[in-house]
């Protein structure tokens, strides 16, 4: 069923537009106040204490570390943390969540418990005959199921606090637009991973999320702006050189991201910005034995930190992490070459020493 999925998106003719709205009623980022816009987080740092909006951005906005007399932010928080507008009188919030665009509800989980993503919808949109994914997370209710179709606007649930390191106070709506890494994603995970998967395909380490705000404010200043134009114009900070192989899949699931001719590729190099979201893939005639960094843009800190683990080393001598081995594995993963190994239950997604996913707390 998803290899029909996969080709009937590929075979897909006129691209359907894909100009999101926002997910709640919440419209102060087009409004400059951004203060009022994101969901703090309490932050503690050398004793100081503080409520910076900032960490309910996307990017690296969390888990603050002094490097070389420069304090640098490490973790990587891959959407955004919308803000109620409306709660009644004992504080709970009231928003309504809507779809961002049409399309159609792929996965829900109504236990606040499967993941630190707490109560959640994915939503699957068509964006230039293409598979792109929303994601909404903390939800107090999912009022919508599987294989449901849903127009832009459309009620989704309610805003709310589910998932781990949350309480009323800082209840708030997790915004993803993300992409899919590969449709074996579950023959791959039982290897990786000892906690069992309870999201399947759309487990949140299989999907990598975008500047969603950033997109939102381009757009809205160039209404003809599309999502793969925006993902393009994005400033690699790393490429890594991946053998050719029939198992990698992001050239076929996302052509828009191709840079030259396919045919005849012995290898290709995929640009990716520092958290990892890949933005260009170039086929090259040079073949490569096994996957390795080819560039690194200058950095004042240590790549681990800068890029999640996904790169390490220095600049003049770069080299995949611990996640990035994990991501380019994943990226190739032929579940006929190892035989599936049983999970052994648990809750979170993802153990914390290997980040190949931001956080959403």
């Amino acid at each position: 069923m998803k290899d029909c999925v996969l080709l009937f998106f590929a075979a897909a003719g006129t691209a359907l537009a894909f100009s999101p709205v926002l997910p709640t009623d919440n419209d102060a980022l087009f409004r400059g106040k951004p203060e009022q816009f994101y969901m703090y987080t309490d932050r503690d740092f050398e004793g100081v204490k503080s409520r910076p909006w900032q960490g309910g951005t996307y990017g690296f906005t969390r888990n603050q570390q002094r490097v070389g007399g420069r304090i640098i932010m490490t973790k990587f928080h891959e959407g955004i943390d919308v803000s109620p507008v409306r709660r009644d009188a004992s504080g709970e919030p009231l928003d309504e969540i809507r779809a961002i665009e049409s399309g159609r509800v792929v996965h829900t989980s109504n236990d606040a418990k499967d993941s630190n993503y707490g109560k959640l919808a994915i939503v699957e949109h068509e964006v230039e005959g293409t598979p792109v994914y929303s994601i909404y997370a903390h939800l107090a209710t999912v009022e919508v199921r599987p294989g449901q179709t849903l127009a832009r606007g459309d009620r989704i649930g309610r805003l709310g606090y589910t998932g781990a390191g949350l309480n009323q106070r800082r209840a708030h709506l997790h915004l993803e637009i993300a992409l899919l890494w590969h449709d074996q994603f579950e023959s791959w995970h039982p290897l990786n991973f000892p906690t069992a998967n309870k999201h399947g395909l759309y487990n949140g380490i299989n999907l990598m999320g975008l500047d969603v705000a950033g997109f939102y404010l381009q757009q809205r200043k160039n209404p003809s702006l599309t999502l793969p134009q925006f993902v393009r114009q994005k400033e690699p900070f790393f490429r890594v050189r991946i053998p050719d192989s029939p198992h990698f899949q992001l050239p076929r699931r996302y052509p828009w991201l191709v840079q030259g001719d396919p045919a005849g590729a012995r290898s290709w190099l995929v640009s990716f910005t520092a958290p990892g979201f890949p933005v260009s893939i170039e086929p090259s005639s040079e073949p490569a034995a096994a996957p390795r960094v080819e560039w690194v843009a200058p950095a004042k800190f240590p790549l681990g930190k800068m890029t999640r683990r996904l790169v390490d080393g220095s600049r003049g001598n770069p080299s995949l992490g611990e996640s990035g081995r994990k991501l380019v594995d994943l990226l190739v993963w032929n579940p006929a070459s190892r035989p599936a190994a049983p999970p052994e239950g648990g809750l979170s997604d993802v153990p914390a020493n290997l980040n190949l996913r931001g956080s959403d707390e």
